[in-house]
């Protein structure tokens, strides 16, 4: 499949919502490469929600969230909530709902505490996903948070469960009652602007 390196300075003015960053379109592309992905603006998970409890994590353990998109787009980073006591390196990874492993990015420079970040380009398709990430001594959770408050749903991102395993780096596959703070920047598809201009408002 071709694949089309996009984006012009010139081409970043056609509209405030565009992204600042060359992007590989895989989407059935025009015959120009000249044109310019439009995409939405982020939307999270986890918003005002806070973890309530913190747990020892002897022996490592990889905590995710289940998500589901309904619309294509790109995740343009990702992010967990460290406990305090939390130490080591933490790798965040993306998964589809077979256990596949679609993008790990590594985080650095971290705070004590608190929501951890890493940015990412990565194109995704409407679907079912897993974000996970590592925790090595100390985890965060709300126990029975999905149970007790139902979905998180925000425009095209939806949330409702949450998976536990080992070791490290593995594809967690243990059902949970409780949600682990691992979170993803979504935005959507909104247009090209070579093939849809002009581009929605």
């Amino acid at each position: 499949m071709k694949r089309f390196i996009l984006a012009t300075t010139a081409a970043l003015a056609l509209a405030a919502c565009s992204d600042t960053s060359p992007v590989i379109d895989t989407r059935s592309p025009p015959a120009s490469p000249n044109h310019l992905l439009i995409y939405g603006a982020v939307q999270t998970i986890f918003t005002s929600e806070t973890p309530a409890s913190t747990i020892d994590a002897t022996g490592g353990w990889e905590v995710s969230t289940a998500f589901s998109i309904d619309t294509d787009g790109k995740i343009s980073g990702y992010r967990f909530w460290k406990a305090v006591g939390e130490t080591g390196t933490h790798t965040i990874r993306l998964w589809d709902a077979s256990g596949n492993l679609l993008e790990s990015k590594t985080l650095a420079s971290e705070t004590s505490s608190g929501w951890q970040s890493v940015s990412s380009n990565k194109l995704v398709s409407a679907g079912d996903y897993v974000v996970s990430v590592n925790t090595n001594v100390k985890q965060v959770k709300s126990y029975a948070y999905f149970t007790n408050n139902g979905p998180i749903a925000h425009d095209d991102l939806y949330a409702d469960f949450s998976y536990y395993g080992q070791p490290t780096g593995s594809f967690p596959t243990s059902g949970s009652g409780s949600t682990y703070f691992v979170d993803v920047n979504f935005r959507p598809y909104i247009c090209n602007t070579l093939v849809d201009s002009p581009c929605p408002p």
